[in-house]
């Protein structure tokens, strides 16, 4: 019995250095290279780029002159327009 036992021992090491001693040469698959999404778009900017860096714009900075456009003029002897 203790004969039985020991050869199941020495047959299971041998076994095992085989599996790790034999093995395939080619080099492990690179891991796969994650790229990050673009960031997402400033909600400012949808009203254009000079309103953007406007709202960006420090409160106490430098005042910023209208440009044409910017301001639109409103004549009150209109009729009103139904939305």
């Amino acid at each position: 019995m203790t004969q039985l036992i020991r050869n199941a021992v020495v047959f299971g090491l041998v076994a095992v250095g085989l599996t790790a001693c034999g093995g395939n040469d080619t080099p492990a698959p690179a891991p796969p290279v994650i790229v990050p999404p673009p960031p997402a778009a400033k909600l400012e900017d949808g009203f254009g780029a000079v309103f953007g860096a406007t709202f960006r714009a420090d409160a106490n900075g430098e005042a910023k002159d209208p440009s044409p456009g910017d301001i639109i003029p409103l004549d009150l002897t209109k009729e009103a327009v139904t939305i």
